[in-house]
């Protein structure tokens, strides 16, 4: 006689069921931390990007012995412009030098961050006037480019301080900023 009951070859229905369902919640965490990840690298990139755009319009400065003003277009959140001018608060007649460009949905320009912690004024909104000076960079003493990424809580700035002959990249993604 046989025994068809003893022997089991194979998996039960709610097995497979089991198995599938803990994959599928395990993938869908590392979904979201990735993407987490994806965030926090690209803000990082467009920080230092920016951070070595500025230094060349510094060095293009001195090295043309003209001043350049840097400023957010003004129908665009993604470009700062670069203009020959000796004021940047009269750029109509001025002429554009350069374009610098940000992928969106980052743009220049940070919402619900207190930015009371840096010195100077905000560059991509008020314009910064990149003066050829020997042997110093061409920067304004004091002064930062803010960018955010979309509307999370993501930032990313560039800071240019007096005590500082430099311009520093630097990135937020929780509650303090972190130098690059």
């Amino acid at each position: 006689m046989l025994n068809h009951g003893s022997k089991k070859n194979g998996y039960t229905l709610v097995e497979v069921l089991v198995v599938v369902t803990i994959m599928g919640v395990l993938s869908s965490m590392g979904v979201a931390g990735l993407h987490g990840a994806v965030v926090n690298s690209r803000m990082k990139d467009v920080s230092l990007n920016t951070a070595a755009f500025l230094e060349r319009m510094a060095n293009e400065a001195n090295r043309m012995s003209k001043r350049l003003c840097v400023k957010m277009a003004n129908d665009t959140e993604q470009e700062l412009q670069v203009f020959f001018s000796n004021d940047c608060n009269n750029l109509e007649s001025a002429e554009i030098f350069e374009t610098f460009t940000i992928e969106s949905p980052a743009r220049f320009g940070c919402n619900d961050v207190d930015l009371a912690v840096f010195s100077g004024t905000d560059w991509a909104q008020h314009g910064a006037l990149f003066i050829p000076r020997l042997g110093l960079s061409a920067a304004p003493s004091e002064g930062y480019v803010c960018m955010q990424y979309g509307t999370s809580s993501v930032y990313g700035l560039v800071e240019k301080t007096r005590d500082n002959n430099m311009l520093v990249p630097r990135w937020r993604s929780g509650s303090y900023w972190d130098k690059l």
